[in-house]
């Protein structure tokens, strides 16, 4: 097995490429995150310049102690963050991780964020770093599904009242790539 990174690589995508997130990060960050449609129908809690700041240092903490964690999706002529990409959870003993995303609206549709995980997904088990990506999507967060399908993801079954987003609790569907099924997609395999 491969030894832990202690920062993430930089990813080149179309137009746009994975790096480190940066403290930096945190105005542009903090402004698509404020925006209801962007977190609507997620599990995000209010948003708050501190929350942001404590995001981004977690990220950062996590990488430099070998965990895995979240990249920032930043365009490639100007180097501004319009998302992330990454994982949430990883657990080294169980090789699974939670993965997770968001995009900046301006930026929806135009194919950005499936090729953000499709680049993750491939790094992920190219580094023999987990067996297993999963994610949680609220139940009526249909483009999230989309991206997922699309990306290889299979539905494993819906948790009901799973997680409570602001204040209100929500079922979440769990979709999950094994290792196996996605190096068997693989054109080289």
């Amino acid at each position: 097995m491969a030894d832990k990174p202690q920062h993430p690589p930089t990813i080149d995508l179309d137009g746009a490429h994975l790096r480190p997130l940066r403290m930096a990060d945190a105005d542009a960050l903090y402004a698509y995150l404020r925006d209801p449609a962007v977190t609507e129908l997620t599990s995000y809690p209010v948003v708050s310049a501190p929350m942001v700041e404590a995001m981004i240092e977690r990220s950062l903490s996590r990488w430099a102690t070998g965990e895995l964690a979240k990249w920032g999706l930043a365009l490639q002529h100007d180097d501004q963050l319009v998302g992330t990409c990454g994982f949430n959870e990883y657990s080294k003993v169980h090789r699974w991780a939670e993965l997770a995303y968001d995009l900046a609206q301006p930026h929806w549709g135009k194919g950005l964020m499936h090729q953000a995980v499709a680049a993750i997904i491939q790094w992920a088990y190219r580094q023999d770093l987990v067996d297993r990506v999963h994610a949680f999507v609220r139940v009526d967060n249909r483009r999230s599904e989309r991206l997922l399908e699309r990306s290889g993801f299979v539905r494993e079954g819906c948790l009901r009242s799973y997680r409570v987003c602001r204040g209100i609790p929500h079922d979440f569907y769990i979709y999950g790539l094994l290792r196996s099924d996605w190096a068997a997609a693989q054109p080289d395999a």
